[in-house]
């Protein structure tokens, strides 16, 4: 269920940061403890990974409380691009901890090493697939709740620890009984590899936020069907543009109306219209323009 209320959204979100904020060092403390303890650069790599989560949870808490702000002087359309911004950077963060990933386990294949205590290792790490598969399916609910950009791209943080961890597990449990250590920095580059290409999807979206695209095709139908649905008073509309900022999707168009409509009867029926989109699209700031159709430019 989409949350309507923009306090409600904006502590949804600030509280959910936070949580992942905390999830972060909690993880990075206990991968670290026992990477070294099991020298596996698995582990270690996934404490990097949870380092670096831990530096785009944060900046995201900042950027939600940035585009939460509301308009100002200076900002008249709000701050919601800060999303996309926090949204870029996270996909930076992810691929500068996949390329280190790569660079250690590269280096872990060219110069060998042995694995120690697998059993506590592989328990260890079974622990941080639970926990990121709930913190991942959390944070997943509150994004689309808030429609935030910069919460989709946190949860896919921790959706890609599960992906690593379970990686990790399968290969300490295979060099515990092969003594294939080879496998842990193999399975981390598979991993790196496959965590660049999912990004690309945050990065799509948090371009089309600062690029301001258009909203989906659906939506746009649906607005053009609540401006109609007011013939024969409302002739036809144009100029109908649209875009997304952060959880804000900014709507606006001209509708040429009957030139025998009062000024009064016209505005009333111009706001009925925005009260209508606003009701049928959440989060959403409405503006028309409204032209007589005896007008110069539509006779």
């Amino acid at each position: 269920m989409t949350l309507t209320n923009p306090e409600q959204k904006k502590q949804k979100k600030l509280q959910t940061a936070l949580i992942s904020i905390s999830v972060s060092i909690a993880l990075i403390v206990i991968k670290l403890v026992f990477g070294v303890i099991t020298n596996s650069v698995s582990i270690l790599a996934s404490a990097v990974d949870s380092f670096l989560d831990l530096s785009a949870s944060s900046v995201n808490y900042f950027s939600i409380r940035k585009s939460e702000k509301p308009a100002d002087h200076d900002h008249k359309f709000g701050h919601g691009k800060a999303e996309g911004l926090a949204g870029l950077f996270q996909c930076f963060v992810i691929g500068v901890s996949s390329l280190y990933l790569i660079n250690l386990s590269v280096g872990r294949l060219l110069n060998g090493g042995n694995l120690q205590a697998l059993d506590l290792g592989i328990v260890v790490i079974a622990f941080s697939i639970i926990v990121s598969l709930l913190l991942a399916r959390y944070i997943r609910n509150v994004a689309r709740q808030t429609d935030s950009i910069a919460l989709s791209a946190d949860s896919l943080h921790y959706q890609f620890d599960v992906y690593t961890n379970i990686g990790i597990v399968v290969a300490l449990i295979i060099i515990k009984f092969t003594d294939l250590n080879v496998i842990d920095p193999i399975i981390s580059i598979v991993i790196a590899v496959l965590i660049m290409w999912s990004a690309k999807d945050i990065v799509m979206q948090s371009l089309n936020i600062l690029m301001d695209k258009e909203l989906p095709q659906e939506v746009v139908a649906q607005i053009e069907k609540a401006i109609v649905m007011h013939s024969p008073e409302v002739r036809s509309f144009h100029k109908l543009r649209t875009r997304n900022a952060g959880s804000v999707k900014f709507i606006e168009f001209h509708v040429v109306m009957n030139h025998e409509l009062t000024f009064v009867k016209s505005h009333e029926l111009a706001e009925d219209i925005i009260k209508e989109i606003e009701a049928l699209i959440p989060n959403s700031e409405v503006t028309v323009h409204v032209d007589p159709d005896k007008h110069p430019d539509y006779s």
